[in-house]
């Protein structure tokens, strides 16, 4: 049942998708999201928000990789608008997106996969990848790629009371795809604003020499990407594909 306020607005062309949680599975939660799909097979990509937004603020990346043939499914994270559970930045992330990677590898209109996060969302898909929890391309815009190294580097005020209200003493490091460098696998891109001040763009560069990954940066990109700046992300590391 969904509660007044916390459910997702509709959006033209998109349809509103809920995986109820798995009763054998306890800390399974309710997970929601839209779904662009087209009629016949096509390659899908799972779109994962930043930290503070939800499934409908990846429509932009969405729309452009539907009109490019593509299936796309914004995904809200638990704890953010139209999913259940209590945002923990991203420790029940991986095990969430396996499951939802493995429900659309799953259906007979997808023909293979990509997964696309923004920030927060970048960095539960770097760290499911290290995991396994892997699609057949991995692309990490602005990630916090090193928790410690966004907490002395960030501009916001609002982020560090944040960290320091919700990461465990584990996390810091744990929670750090930077950490997990090593294990990451499959084709996997990080995408950087030079202009971001809310994750220093030095941390994801660390992360892709470190990791191996493809590195672009967007020139005059700040934290979140604009409508031109989303087509040059998902048009040089999705397409071709």
């Amino acid at each position: 049942m969904e509660v007044p306020g916390l459910s997702l607005p509709d959006l033209p062309g998109a349809a509103r998708l809920t995986l109820p949680p798995r009763e054998d599975t306890p800390r399974d939660v309710t997970l929601g999201g839209y779904l662009w799909r087209h009629p016949g097979p096509a390659p899908a990509a799972l779109l994962l928000h930043g930290w503070g937004q939800d499934a409908s603020d990846m429509a932009t990346p969405a729309r452009l990789l539907h009109a490019a043939g593509w299936h796309a499914l914004s995904l809200s994270l638990r704890g953010w608008r139209g999913s259940g559970g209590c945002d923990d930045y991203g420790r029940s992330g991986p095990g969430d997106l396996g499951r939802v990677l493995a429900w659309l590898e799953a259906q007979p209109w997808v023909n293979r996969t990509a997964v696309l996060g923004l920030s927060l969302g970048g960095l539960v898909a770097l760290l499911a990848s290290a995991q396994g929890h892997r699609a057949g391309r991995t692309v990490a815009v602005n990630p916090p790629a090193d928790l410690r190294g966004v907490y002395a580097g960030t501009s916001s005020g609002i982020l560090r009371r944040y960290y320091d209200a919700v990461l465990t003493p584990e996390q810091w490091v744990d929670g750090s795809p930077l950490t997990h460098a090593g294990h990451i696998g499959g084709p996997t891109w990080v995408v950087i604003g030079p202009e971001d001040r809310i994750c220093p763009p030095e941390l994801g560069r660390e992360f892709a020499s470190a990791s191996g990954s493809e590195l672009l940066e967007v020139a005059g990109m700040g934290h979140v990407p604009d409508g031109e700046q989303w087509g040059r992300v998902v048009g040089e590391t999705l397409g071709p594909f």
